[in-house]
């Protein structure tokens, strides 16, 4: 990995010499496999390896970054970067990148995750654990990844780092309209559970068999880690300072104000064993533990080194990709493992707790109609099982969540004792850790 790194280095020096104030370089290499199933057979297996550098450049305020996929031009390209940014807009918030003399925390990837050519075994254990369970039709993928990173910059970042991760995600039917929905998310080797995944997958959807039109109310819902991953997707958004900034978020003035109930502490840990653990953010300001919310009072928005400057306060390394895509902009604070810290409860004292309530496998297409205050609807889907008087009694089906994302957070009353870590496509993102939660009274409609 250290050639990595020097590579990185190597570029930053060009880009330097080029005419640039500040330079930031990530040269990565990762290696995928690809398992994908449906109709409980395994239909697609690939496998593919790439090699890439991400770089920064500024020439005073003006900035440009660029995803080098052809290294063997990645001295020109730096060059004509620097060319090209000096003629760039000049965007007045810029603040600069990390600067300072970093030491990064040194944590090798699992050899058998990294190692491993051919995941089959483990979706096919899934398959049959979800079948064992009563499932007649199983669906999912399971990527096996390996990434290897080397950052330089010309504030002072000088590292390297290494993780191998796998994700597996079963889908089960019993019938057309009766599902479950569960992950395995490890960056160990050791934590690969395929089969009891598949099998809980099975379990939700038998419980889900025969679901009818779902009532309109106000219900308690009890959700699992799956369903708030995808809320979470959301929440961090709105923590990032930057989308604070232009009044994209319902934190807006919030910093010491009650945001959630006060069971409820967020934080966000790059440095925990997870599928999204990473030595540094992506300006190379060494990641570390940062604690968002606190017994449901706002602590800090999360901050990469220019929102910070305009905050008169501090980075706290959340820097996101350098490379802009469709919903963020070039290093937008994003969290990189979000944590929501465990309760006392366990998931049988939740739902014998619950008089008149909902119990949701996960979600989908969550919208708002406004960020600023938070209102947003959401469709369950999967097992939507009814509860009443502390009883599971039936599935339901068609119902939308309408209401209030600040709302939802500051209902929650009850949080498991045990947690898992959830990642899904889009929904479910950045990977998250979190426990069953319950929150009362939200508003429930139908779905079209």
């Amino acid at each position: 990995m250290k050639a990595l790194r020097d590579e990185a280095h190597e570029l930053v020096e060009i880009a330097r010499t080029a005419g640039a104030d500040d330079v930031v370089c990530e040269v990565i290499e990762s290696s995928i496999r690809e398992a994908r199933f449906s109709n409980s057979e395994i239909d697609a297996a690939n496998s593919w390896n790439e090699s890439h550098a991400v770089l920064f450049v500024a020439v005073g305020k003006r900035t440009l970054s660029s995803d080098l996929r052809d290294l063997g031009r990645g001295k020109q390209v730096a060059r004509e970067l620097v060319s090209q940014a000096a003629k760039a807009p000049e965007i007045k918030g810029y603040g600069g990148i990390g600067a300072g003399k970093f030491k990064y925390s040194s944590r090798k990837a699992d050899t058998r995750i990294a190692q491993l050519r051919d995941p089959s075994r483990f979706v096919l254990d899934a398959i049959a654990g979800a079948e064992s369970a009563g499932a007649n039709n199983v669906g999912g993928t399971m990527y096996v990844r390996h990434h290897r990173t080397g950052i330089a910059s010309s504030g002072g970042a000088f590292g390297t780092d290494e993780l191998a991760t796998i994700d597996l995600s079963v889908r089960a039917f019993s019938q057309p309209e009766a599902s479950g929905h569960t992950v395995c998310c490890t960056p160990r080797y050791s934590g690969i559970k395929a089969r009891e995944t598949g099998k809980r997958a099975g379990e939700l959807s038998i419980q889900a068999r025969n679901p009818v039109l779902g009532d309109e109310g106000k219900f308690d819902i009890v959700v699992e880690p799956l369903y708030t991953g995808s809320q979470m997707h959301f929440t961090q958004n709105m923590l990032s300072a930057m989308l604070v900034e232009i009044g994209q978020s319902m934190y807006v003035k919030r910093v010491g104000k009650p945001v959630a109930s006060k069971v409820v502490t967020l934080v966000d840990d790059p440095e925990m064993d997870s599928i999204s653990r990473r030595a540094f953010d992506h300006e190379g300001v060494p990641t570390r533990r940062n604690v968002l919310i606190k017994n449901g009072v706002l602590k800090t928005y999360m901050h990469n080194t220019s929102t910070a400057k305009r905050a008169k306060t501090k980075t706290t390394a959340n820097a996101g990709p350098l490379i802009p895509t469709l919903f963020t902009i070039t290093a937008q604070p994003l969290a990189f493992h979000p944590v929501i810290e465990k309760g006392d409860w366990s998931r049988e004292e939740i739902i014998s707790d619950t008089k008149n309530g909902l119990y949701l496998n996960n979600t989908w297409y969550t919208r708002f109609q406004s960020y600023a205050t938070g209102d947003f609807s959401t469709i369950p889907r999967d097992a939507i099982l009814r509860i009443q008087d502390g009883e599971i009694v039936g599935a339901v089906k068609n119902i939308r969540i309408s209401d209030n994302m600040m709302n939802f957070w500051k209902s929650v009353d009850a949080l498991s004792k045990s947690s898992e870590e959830v990642f899904w496509w889009d929904e479910a993102s950045p990977p998250s850790t979190l426990p069953m939660l319950r929150a009362k009274s939200m508003n429930i409609t139908r779905s079209s």
